[in-house]
């Protein structure tokens, strides 16, 4: 239990962090940005996705090991974009196993951009990387599939 407002303000970032939102194009509270039925309908919406990664967090995670909240690729395919909450000794880890000039952190999303080379490293420090991973493909595909049939019928 936290003991100070700013703990509180910590914990509460950590479980709630901020998520990019595909079709609105910036970060959005996932607990009030989905809210828009036309948001939910359009094909880029990937909030379901990011449910169904939370739902899947177990109650305790390894204490080295992190929890991917958001994943996607830059537009250029060379990076990997990632939300995560606030851990001291996995962000330690993180920045040592990752140079600096192969990560970047943008404040204002609170996102790390981490080059495509280091995806092993990635691997070992969140638990549901593969998962993630995997599951994004899949979701794209989906997608892509529903869009094509919906755009020739």
């Amino acid at each position: 239990m936290p003991s100070t407002a700013r703990q509180a303000i910590r914990a509460w970032y950590a479980t709630h962090p901020k998520t990019y939102c595909p079709v609105v194009g910036q970060c959005i509270c996932p607990s009030r940005g989905c809210q828009n039925p036309a948001i939910r309908q359009d094909p880029r919406c990937n909030i379901d996705l990011k449910m169904a990664q939370a739902a899947e967090r177990p109650e305790s995670l390894e204490e080295l090991r992190g929890w991917i909240y958001d994943l996607r690729e830059t537009p250029d395919g060379r990076r990997w974009i990632l939300n995560f909450g606030y851990n001291r000794a996995l962000l330690d880890d993180f920045r040592r196993l990752i140079p600096a000039n192969a990560r970047r952190y943008d404040p204002e999303t609170r996102e790390w951009a981490v080059a495509k080379e280091y995806s092993n490293v990635l691997r070992a420090l969140f638990v549901n990387f593969d998962r993630f991973v995997a599951a994004r493909y899949h979701w794209l595909k989906v997608r892509r599939d529903q869009a094509g049939s919906s755009g020739t019928a």
